[in-house]
């Protein structure tokens, strides 16, 4: 007989992608090693910069079409 799963058991129903807000290891690498030429960057406004670095072929080869916005902010929320 199947008991009912108790209501502060975890779920164990994978997380949709669209929810998951976290940095893969080549993304986190990345932004670690950019850490204190971002921050930096957004001290100084110097928006061009930030522009430049989401532009690289490097950028692009880790994070694909992930916005420079949606990265930082992932990483905030991982530090």
């Amino acid at each position: 007989m199947l008991k009912a799963k108790p209501s502060n058991a975890p779920s164990t129903t994978p997380q949709n992608e669209a929810d998951d807000w976290t940095l893969d290891t080549d993304q986190m690498i990345f932004m670690m090693q950019n850490h204190n030429a971002i921050d930096a960057a957004y001290e100084n406004d110097d928006i061009g910069y930030l522009n430049q670095m989401a532009s690289s072929d490097q950028y692009k080869a880790i994070f694909g079409s992930m916005s420079f916005d949606e990265a930082y902010d992932r990483y905030e929320c991982m530090i």
